[in-house]
Protein backbone atom coordinates (compact mmCIF):
# COMPACT_ATOMS: atom_id res chain seq x y z
CA UNK A 1 0.00 0.00 0.00
CA UNK A 2 2.79 2.42 0.50
CA UNK A 3 4.83 1.34 -2.34
CA UNK A 4 1.62 2.88 -4.41
CA UNK A 5 1.38 6.08 -2.50
CA UNK A 6 4.93 6.45 -2.85
CA UNK A 7 4.71 6.05 -6.67
CA UNK A 8 1.41 8.59 -6.96
CA UNK A 9 3.45 10.75 -4.66
CA UNK A 10 6.35 10.83 -6.81
CA UNK A 11 4.35 11.24 -10.06
CA UNK A 12 2.72 14.12 -8.41
CA UNK A 13 6.12 15.83 -7.59
CA UNK A 14 7.29 15.34 -11.25
CA UNK A 15 4.30 16.87 -12.61
CA UNK A 16 4.63 20.04 -10.33
CA UNK A 17 8.26 20.63 -11.18
CA UNK A 18 6.94 20.13 -15.16
CA UNK A 19 4.13 22.31 -14.94
CA UNK A 20 6.74 24.80 -12.87
CA UNK A 21 9.39 24.86 -15.34
CA UNK A 22 6.40 25.23 -18.08
CA UNK A 23 5.94 28.07 -16.55
CA UNK A 24 9.10 29.53 -16.16
CA UNK A 25 10.07 28.37 -19.55
CA UNK A 26 6.55 30.82 -20.94
CA UNK A 27 7.79 34.00 -18.60
CA UNK A 28 11.47 33.99 -20.47
CA UNK A 29 9.09 33.71 -23.48
CA UNK A 30 6.76 36.47 -23.15
CA UNK A 31 9.73 38.76 -21.52
CA UNK A 32 12.18 38.16 -24.85
CA UNK A 33 9.19 38.38 -26.84
CA UNK A 34 8.40 42.30 -25.41
CA UNK A 35 12.27 42.90 -25.62
CA UNK A 36 12.05 42.49 -29.49
CA UNK A 37 8.11 44.60 -29.32
CA UNK A 38 10.08 47.40 -27.66
CA UNK A 39 13.60 47.39 -30.57
CA UNK A 40 10.74 47.22 -32.98
CA UNK A 41 8.83 49.63 -32.16
CA UNK A 42 12.12 52.32 -31.51
CA UNK A 43 13.12 50.96 -35.06
CA UNK A 44 10.26 51.85 -36.78
CA UNK A 45 10.35 55.31 -34.48
CA UNK A 46 14.20 55.99 -35.83
CA UNK A 47 13.37 54.81 -39.34
CA UNK A 48 10.16 57.14 -39.70
CA UNK A 49 12.31 60.28 -38.24
CA UNK A 50 14.90 59.20 -40.48
CA UNK A 51 12.65 58.81 -43.82
CA UNK A 52 11.44 62.08 -43.16
CA UNK A 53 14.72 63.95 -42.70
CA UNK A 54 15.31 62.46 -45.88
CA UNK A 55 11.95 64.25 -47.65
CA UNK A 56 12.91 67.39 -46.01
CA UNK A 57 16.36 68.26 -46.47
CA UNK A 58 17.28 65.47 -49.78
CA UNK A 59 14.21 65.32 -51.99
CA UNK A 60 12.61 69.00 -50.78
CA UNK A 61 9.13 68.00 -50.36
CA UNK A 62 7.35 68.98 -47.39
CA UNK A 63 3.93 66.92 -48.12
CA UNK A 64 6.17 63.82 -48.36
CA UNK A 65 7.36 64.71 -45.22
CA UNK A 66 4.37 64.86 -43.87
CA UNK A 67 2.81 61.61 -45.01
CA UNK A 68 6.43 59.83 -43.79
CA UNK A 69 5.62 60.79 -40.41
CA UNK A 70 1.59 60.41 -40.53
CA UNK A 71 2.14 56.66 -41.54
CA UNK A 72 5.24 56.27 -39.52
CA UNK A 73 3.32 57.69 -36.50
CA UNK A 74 0.01 55.54 -36.78
CA UNK A 75 2.55 52.21 -37.46
CA UNK A 76 3.87 53.68 -34.17
CA UNK A 77 1.61 54.03 -32.28
CA UNK A 78 -0.11 50.37 -33.38
CA UNK A 79 3.13 48.38 -32.11
CA UNK A 80 3.81 50.36 -29.08
CA UNK A 81 0.51 50.12 -27.61
CA UNK A 82 0.88 46.69 -28.54
CA UNK A 83 3.47 46.57 -26.18
CA UNK A 84 2.17 47.80 -23.05
CA UNK A 85 -0.83 45.88 -24.11
CA UNK A 86 0.95 42.72 -24.21
CA UNK A 87 2.01 43.18 -20.48
CA UNK A 88 -1.07 43.34 -19.10
CA UNK A 89 -2.02 39.99 -17.15
CA UNK A 90 -5.83 39.09 -17.92
CA UNK A 91 -8.76 39.32 -15.47
CA UNK A 92 -9.67 36.36 -13.54
CA UNK A 93 -12.74 34.84 -14.73
CA UNK A 94 -13.02 31.35 -13.30
CA UNK A 95 -15.39 32.16 -10.49
CA UNK A 96 -18.84 32.44 -11.13
CA UNK A 97 -18.87 35.29 -8.60
CA UNK A 98 -17.16 37.46 -10.87
CA UNK A 99 -19.78 36.94 -13.48
CA UNK A 100 -21.98 40.33 -13.53
CA UNK A 101 -25.47 39.09 -15.48
CA UNK A 102 -26.42 42.26 -15.11
CA UNK A 103 -30.83 42.49 -14.34
CA UNK A 104 -32.38 39.45 -14.30
CA UNK A 105 -36.25 40.75 -14.30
Amino acid sequence: MAKKQNERREARKERQRAAKEARQQAAAHAKRRRQMQKRLAGGIALLTLALAGVCYWVLDNRQLMGVTLLIGGVLFLLFALGTLASGVPPRDRTRAGSIDYGNRD
